[in-house]
This record gives C-alpha cells, sequence and structure tokens, in this order.
C-alpha cells in the first residue's frame, strides 16, 4: 500500500482535489499578469512604484510560475 494518491485512487475524484488540481495554474496565471502589470506600469501611472528589490523578487517569481507552466506542458501534464 502506497500513501501517493495514484491516478486511480478515490481522492483523486473528491471535489476538493479537482479544485486544486485545475485551479492553481490559471490562478497563479492572473496572479503572474497583474503584479506584472502593476510592476510595469500600474504602479508607476499612481506614483507607487516598486522599489528594485521587490521588482527582482517578482519577475522571478513570475519567470519561474511561467517557466513551471511551460515544463508541464513539455512533460504532457498541463
Amino acid at each position: 500500500m502506497t500513501d501517493i494518491p495514484l491516478p486511480d485512487h478515490p481522492i483523486r475524484k473528491t471535489w476538493q482535489w479537482q479544485s486544486f488540481d485545475r485551479l492553481w495554474r490559471p490562478t497563479a496565471g492572473w496572479v503572474v499578469v497583474v503584479g506584472t502589470a502593476y510592476a510595469g506600469f500600474i504602479g508607476h501611472a499612481i506614483g507607487k512604484p516598486m522599489n528594485e528589490g521587490y521588482l527582482a523578487v517578482w519577475l522571478t517569481f513570475a519567470a519561474a510560475v511561467l517557466g513551471l507552466k511551460s515544463w508541464e506542458k513539455l512533460k504532457g501534464v498541463a
């Protein structure tokens, strides 16, 4: 008996699992889009731009999330 939820495991049919499994990618994508828009031009337009440290961390996070999505698509997971 394994503790890893395999593809035919009953837990994968619950609504909690399905929402986490299906909703994290679009949610992370929209967070990246909105945050990058703020970092790029919204912050400057309203007079509250990100400082360089936060900007570097944000852009690294955005690249990691989008890179993970691309890697999953190449592997056939997404």
